[in-house]
């Protein structure tokens, strides 16, 4: 039997996972019923134990079933039916889809080199490996959270001194809070969020990988940050050398002046937290991708 890589998929597009694998397939099956039948002349003494697996403690409950069962044959014959239902989970369906895309050419293309990439025609399907990073906006808002818990634990003394050092600090703070607060909205609407893959394979090249949020388990992004992973997806962009796109586009972030985004990621970098932002800007060359599954 050929063995198959086990991925593990941490991000499934689903739907699209579904119409992959049944239009190679010829339609998709999520489980089928197995059948086994096995006929005897007696059913008495070890034979079913041995034929069964079971134990011998078991083997009289087992011997009395089927004795029951033959009783009403008027051949004297006993027929065992054993059944089972075996269904595949939407990971082990990219399992078997990804081991298929790897053996049969045509489907699947691995770059080797950035150039072979950017040549590639828009929709192609693709396959890279590097390590994904969170975007500067996503990794705000986490900072933002991290200092809402850090200021709930503080002593009152602390906080005495954090409520003075916001009366110096009244007026730029309010206006990033209300940046904030009308962008955190926008955020919430937005049905995508984009992830920076720093590639490996091709090397020396980023990849906005663009993520739909209804495909995002709570802890999804946390598990893909900073981690090294392959990406199989679509092509939808490629942006040239001197070409410089958003690193959060699809959101209103991406309306945002990039020295006033920056002003305010730089806001961010005070007191005892040190967040790690990404690059706002994406520039070229570099690829977008909608990601069919991110795995290791």
């Amino acid at each position: 039997m050929t063995q198959i890589p086990l991925i593990h998929p941490i991000y499934l597009d689903v739907p699209m996972l579904f119409s992959f694998a049944a239009a190679i397939y010829d339609g998709l099956s999520f489980g089928a019923d197995v059948t086994r039948e096995s006929e005897s002349k007696e059913s008495r003494g070890g034979s079913v134990a041995g034929r069964m697996g079971v134990s011998k403690f078991l083997s009289g409950l087992f011997e009395a079933s089927v004795s029951a069962d033959a009783s009403v044959k008027q051949s004297g014959t006993s027929v065992e039916v054993y059944r089972e239902f075996k269904a595949h989970s939407e990971a082990s369906i990219a399992i078997i889809l990804y081991d298929h895309l790897r053996r049969q050419k045509g489907y699947l293309i691995v770059p080797s080199d950035p150039a072979e990439l950017l040549k590639l025609e828009t929709g192609s399907l693709v396959e890279m490996k590097g390590v994904i990073k969170k975007n500067a906006v996503d990794a705000m808002f986490d900072m933002i959270d991290a200092v809402s818990i850090f200021s709930a634990l503080s002593t009152q003394q602390q906080q005495q001194q954090q409520q003075q050092q916001k009366k110096k600090d009244e007026g730029p703070k309010r206006q990033a809070e209300r940046l904030l607060d009308a962008l955190g909205k926008d955020r919430k609407r937005t049905p995508i969020s984009n992830v920076l893959l720093r590639c490996s394979q091709p090397h020396d090249l980023t990849a906005v990988v663009t993520l739909r949020t209804a495909n995002l388990r709570d802890l999804t992004l946390s598990e893909l940050h900073k981690n090294t992973v392959r990406v199989v997806g679509k092509v939808t962009r490629s942006i040239e050398e001197g070409e410089v796109m958003s690193a959060f586009e699809n959101s209103g972030f991406s309306l945002v002046r990039p020295e006033k985004l920056r002003e305010l990621l730089g806001s961010l970098r005070t007191g005892e937290l040190i967040p790690e932002f990404s690059d706002i800007e994406v520039k070229g060359p570099a690829v977008q991708v909608l990601p069919l599954m991110i795995f290791v």
